[in-house]
């Protein structure tokens, strides 16, 4: 297997690419196109970063060589840098503090070297955390701290409680409303009332849509923003707020990247509650973790989940599959999935029905199968561990 290095790539993205194409079954298992002395020279360029904390943690904890180097590898990288797949510590390690002989270490052994270091880790760290007077980190919420407040103050948030709310609640309820924050529909409403809109809509074309949200609003003639959209400083919806822009256009072309949340046009109309309705649907299914995609698949009757071995673009490729007709878009607002240490993009999403997913089962792996459909049941891990370990390397070297 053959691998192209791009000159402009950094040392831990080079050195993942040349590990994902490490093959043990062969006589040599370097890839085609790459040198011994080419590997040891991005190893080299990796150790000037993380080399010197590596030998502090052997000098300084009960971790051997070959632990510190693994843990750090794994676990620590600088900003803007990939974290090292096990493959490409097992080419680390062979680079190395050692002559170039035999063959680099494969994952197993790497992952053996991981886990005694992460058992060793977290007993120190259960060490210290112990070294002061109880309560401990752990035993806070078994022993929580009283909160004490004056007696009208605890009049106060008696009248604020809402209906089975307890006062925990309340308190992070009226914290968040202490933002000055406008709900999506008081904001149509002000720009219906106020601008004579006709058109509200949210650009999801951006990356990261869902973490400052662009408005576009068409309205008949340029002015200034309603009051109650010009004092905010956050866009409520349902019950999170979000940070957000305002793009005023006079008669605005609708767009497919547009999330309709109020028009009446000649081409579109939507309600407010409906639009309000997607947009919260939406954003609430932008990231999630694989037991929440598990569970929402299962809702809407999907059989199983696979993924591409390779990435769509530069993200996974999912494969929800149905035993009829595929729903349309069971996964319409998804674009990221949480692992325990990394978020993984989603290129692509591709329903498909049972057959057609045989003919696909060589380039793709089977992430989950519920217990009653056609597929051997295959229950998503408990462990996030194992389900990050359930991934293809090609795939999860495109999360960050």
């Amino acid at each position: 297997m053959s691998v192209d290095i791009e000159p402009e790539w950094q040392p831990a993205t080079k050195l993942n690419v040349i590990g994902g194409a490490v093959d043990f079954t062969a006589i040599d298992p370097l890839p085609d196109g790459v040198t011994r002395d080419q590997i040891e020279e991005i190893c080299y360029t990796v150790r000037e970063l993380y080399g010197d904390y590596v030998d502090e943690i052997v000098a300084e904890t009960t971790l051997s060589q070959r632990e510190a180097q693994t843990w750090v590898l794994r676990t620590l990288a600088h900003d803007g840098t990939d974290p090292l797949s096990y493959e490409a510590i097992g080419l680390y390690i062979w680079a190395i503090g050692r002559a170039t002989e035999g063959d680099p270490l494969s994952r197993t052994i790497v992952t053996e070297y991981y886990d005694r270091a992460e058992t060793k880790v977290e007993r120190a760290e259960a060490t210290v955390k112990r070294t002061g007077p109880p309560p401990y980190p752990d035993d806070v919420y078994d022993t929580p701290a009283l909160l004490w407040v004056d007696a009208p103050v605890a009049e106060r948030l008696q009248r604020h409680r809402q209906p089975n709310e307890t006062f925990s609640d309340c308190l992070a309820r009226l914290l968040d409303e202490s933002v000055s924050a406008v709900t999506i529909e008081a904001f149509v409403e002000a720009y219906l009332t106020e601008r004579d809109a006709d058109y509200v809509a949210v650009d999801t074309v951006y990356p990261d849509w869902d973490a400052k949200l662009h408005v576009v609003v068409g309205v008949p003639a340029e002015g200034p923003k309603p009051d109650a959209v010009a004092d905010a400083t956050m866009l409520r919806v349902d019950d999170r707020t979000y940070d957000f822009t305002v793009s005023e256009e006079v008669g605005p072309i609708h767009a497919d990247s547009h999330l309709v949340v109020s028009a009446e046009t000649a081409d579109t109309s939507v309600a407010v509650a409906d639009g309000a309705d997607r947009l919260g649907t939406a954003l609430a299914g932008v990231e999630r973790s694989l037991p929440d995609l598990v569970s929402h698949l299962r809702s809407v009757g999907a059989t199983a989940l696979a993924v591409g071995t390779e990435p769509a673009g530069a993200g996974a490729h999912l494969f929800p599959v149905f035993e009829g007709e595929p729903a349309a878009e069971p996964l319409a607002s998804l674009e990221r999935i949480t692992l325990d240490e990394r978020t993984l993009d989603v290129g692509r999403v591709s329903p498909l029905r049972m057959a057609a997913y045989r003919d696909r089962s060589e380039t793709t792996r089977l992430l989950w199968a519920r217990d009653d459909g056609p597929l051997e049941q295959r229950a998503l891990p408990d462990d996030p561990l194992g389900r990050r370990e359930l991934l293809p390397d090609a795939v999860l070297r495109t999360s960050t």
